[in-house]
């Protein structure tokens, strides 16, 4: 299975500690990719409209990147969203982390974790996870699914992102059963009573957060 990492412009303090050790591509979304390459870490692909850095710095990512994607300002997706597409367009079997996507813009945020409700994400959904240094973001379509633990995070939370007809955490620190979620909202803060939980919904999408102080 093919790995894509994507570097999106979000503020430096919040990346993991261990990027270097991750597995797979790198593509650098606008400034990301700058962040890449002074981390020693040579994008496959820079994309964006590259606003966010100067001259001289997009200079340094032409000289740098294998290759650059530039778009135009005026656009309907964000860059993430590109970056994204590029990943599935070139494996549609892929498995992606966003990385970066925490830290200043509120608005970039949300727009990192609503993208999967998009048509043409939606059913790539549970190939993308969404990585900053104290959350680990994934997402399930309708089924039972596990959830692995991972070292050093204490927290749990369930976020529906669409109505769920049935949802079911029967295997958590605090549990729920067969309840109907209207619209969405957030079960935050529950915990793992093991190396690993299950989560059943009868449709639509969950956002699974593992988190830690």
């Amino acid at each position: 299975m093919k790995i894509f990492n994507l570097l999106v412009g979000g503020a430096p303090e919040n990346l993991p500690d261990n990027l270097n050790d991750f597995e797979g591509d790198w593509i650098g979304v606008d400034r990301g990719a700058l962040k890449l390459i002074e981390m020693g870490l040579i994008p496959e692909v820079a994309v964006g409209d590259f606003d966010s850095v100067n001259d001289q710095e997009f200079k340094e990512i032409e000289a740098n990147a294998k290759q650059v994607i530039k778009l135009d300002s005026v656009k309907d997706d964000t860059d993430t969203e590109s970056g994204l597409k590029y990943a599935l367009d070139h494996d549609p079997r892929a498995h992606i982390r966003v990385l970066g996507i925490s830290g200043g813009r509120l608005d970039h945020l949300l727009a990192n974790v609503l993208m999967v409700l998009q048509d043409r994400f939606r059913m790539f959904a549970e190939q993308i996870e969404l990585i900053d240094r104290q959350n680990n973001i994934r997402f399930f379509n309708s089924g039972k699914h596990t959830v692995d633990k991972l070292e050093g995070f204490k927290y749990l939370s369930f976020i529906p992102l669409t109505q769920i007809d049935v949802l079911t955490l029967d295997d958590e620190k605090y549990e729920l059963h067969n309840a109907m979620v209207s619209n969405a909202r957030a079960y935050v803060s529950n915990e793992f009573i093991d190396s690993k939980a299950t989560v059943y919904l009868s449709n639509g999408l969950v956002a699974v957060i593992q988190s830690k102080d």
